[in-house]
């Protein structure tokens, strides 16, 4: 990299001398895409999963489901289904976490009532409940000294993954996690500055120019892009890129992210989930 990704101070809490562990784990977070090849001991995963299955879930429903894939050929074929993201073979072990609402509709049959939760509001409780279990298990295996690195390509061919997987009617996976000894350091990467994602009282968009201005200056000093830009793709792709070092920064990074074949090859993730039994309505 032509710049640096500085590690942050440890930090101590409200007071100077107050230990904050919690703090320092959750403000030192990186995505870790190299791992030795070291197994995640049988022990810390029990305490991985113990601190997944304590996050909020929306109205104690615990709508959600983990499969636990620690067969190296799984793991091989899931890389190959995700877009062959090779840290997925090389992790210790995936976590793949589903949305599921067979137990609940198990029990609304099971007990003789009529099974009211076909909307759209189901969908986003399951997903949220899978995505907070998946944080919390991600910042307990980060506390233990594991590198981590979620998954959202377990949705590039959802149909190969649940067959994979072999999940049910009403089950679809929502995120994958990767967990291992990590190979590698690559710092914290900057993110937006906070006067363009926070406001107060009232939305506001004041400071988006000037603050994605700044954070595209910010990461083009990293060199984070450097021999890794998103293709053209449909956008243009046969042409010469034509955006120079000095102007290709975080901005033409997502754009293209948000342009590109990624977002066409999920189009019908839609189809796919009310074939599972998910409303949209």
């Amino acid at each position: 990299m032509n710049g640096t990704m500085t590690e942050r101070p440890p930090f101590r809490g409200f007071a100077p001398g107050d230990d904050n562990p919690v703090l320092e784990t959750l403000l030192a977070h990186r995505s870790t895409r190299a791992y030795k090849d070291v197994p995640v001991p049988e022990a810390a995963l029990e305490i991985i999963l113990e601190a997944a299955q304590r996050a909020p879930t929306s109205s104690n429903l615990q709508s959600y489901s983990i499969v636990v894939v620690d067969d190296q050929g799984l793991r091989d074929q899931i890389c190959v289904l995700g877009g062959n993201q090779n840290f997925v073979s090389e992790c210790g072990v995936l976590l793949v976490f589903c949305s599921d609402i067979s137990r609940h509709i198990h029990v609304c049959r099971e007990r003789g009532y009529t099974y009211r939760g076909d909307q759209i509001n189901t969908l986003f409780v399951t997903h949220g409940d899978a995505i907070l279990a998946c944080q919390n298990a991600s910042i307990a295996a980060q506390s233990m000294g594991f590198g981590t690195c979620m998954m959202g390509n377990v949705r590039n061919d959802p149909p190969g993954v649940s067959d994979l997987l072999g999940l049910p009617q009403y089950v679809f996976a929502s995120v994958g996690l990767a967990i291992g000894v990590a190979n590698e350091d690559m710092g914290l990467k900057p993110r937006l500055p906070r006067r363009v994602m926070v406001s107060r009282n009232r939305y506001s968009d004041r400071h988006r120019e000037d603050g994605l201005a700044e954070y595209d200056e910010t990461m083009r000093r990293t060199g984070l892009y450097d021999g890794r830009r998103e293709p053209l793709n449909d956008v243009a792709p046969d042409a010469q890129d034509p955006i120079p070092d000095e102007a290709y920064g975080w901005c033409e990074h997502a754009a293209r992210r948000l342009g590109g074949f990624n977002q066409v090859q999920r189009r019908n993730f839609g189809e796919f989930l009310e074939s599972k039994g998910f409303s949209r309505r």
